[in-house]
């Protein structure tokens, strides 16, 4: 225990002398180096103000001036004695007397007046306008027009074309028992009766006229039981397509018959 207290008084010792060697050589260092200088002071320059030099300007003198004053000088004239006497003449000065110079007149000669020819006024007579006619069919194409559609009234598609529509009374309802013709003057020549395909409504008739669309052209008319017609004939072209391959032809009465 006594040893090792020893050792540390022994160590302090060394660093305190240490230092104390450290401080003495930084001192000298120090004062070998010498004092540090100081930076110079830089004394400005003063600045001379310019003298102000005055200048001498000459003035311009006139010259004096000279008026001159006129005299006047009599200078004696002689005046003859034998002088002629001068006599008056007198001149006669010849006036113009202005003459009037006779202008000629117009004479105003008579202007023909110019009277109006009366004028014939055409009244424009309306022309008489015929009287339509009234048709000799009791039964005429409703609403005077014809509509193309799909076939919807059977399950043949395409593969089908043909006619269909309702027969109308004065009354605006189904009218059974009308006579259908359907021909195109060559080789159909088909009939039916309203209210025989009821597809189409009360009163509705069809009629096909080909297995295939095409684009021929076809009539359609309405008959009597006895065959007298009773409607005028409807001609149909068919547009030769499948979205319009069933044609509605509707009629309606217009009259009793």
């Amino acid at each position: 225990m006594g040893d090792g207290s020893s050792r540390i008084y022994n160590i302090i010792s060394i660093v305190f002398l240490l230092l104390t060697i450290g401080v003495l050589a930084f001192g000298v260092s120090r004062y070998i180096q010498g004092a540090p200088q100081r930076p110079a002071v830089v004394v400005p320059t003063l600045m001379e103000l310019p003298t102000v030099t005055p200048t001498f300007t000459p003035s311009r003198t006139l010259p004096p001036t000279w008026t001159l004053t006129p005299t006047w000088t009599n200078t004696p004239t002689e005046t003859p004695t034998d002088a002629p006497t001068a006599t008056p003449t007198h001149t006669l000065t010849m006036t113009p007397t202005a003459t009037e110079t006779p202008s000629l007149t117009p004479t105003p000669s008579d202007t023909p007046t110019i009277t109006p020819t009366p004028s014939l006024e055409f009244s424009p007579t309306p022309l008489a306008t015929d009287t339509p006619q009234p048709s000799p069919f009791p039964f005429a194409l409703r609403n005077n027009q014809i509509a193309f559609t799909s076939n919807f009234a059977n399950t043949a598609g395409c593969q089908w074309q043909g006619f269909g529509g309702v027969v109308f009374d004065l009354g605006g309802r189904p009218f059974n028992g009308v006579r259908v013709h359907v021909y195109d003057g060559q080789t159909v020549d088909l009939y039916t009766a309203s209210g025989m395909n009821t597809l189409y409504g009360l009163g509705g008739w069809e009629i096909q006229v080909a297995t295939s669309i095409n684009n021929r052209t076809y009539y359609v008319e309405l008959q009597s039981a006895e065959g007298t017609v009773i409607s005028p004939t409807v001609q149909v072209t068919f547009p030769g397509s499948c979205d319009g391959n069933l044609a509605l032809v509707h009629f309606e009465q217009t009259r009793p018959f």
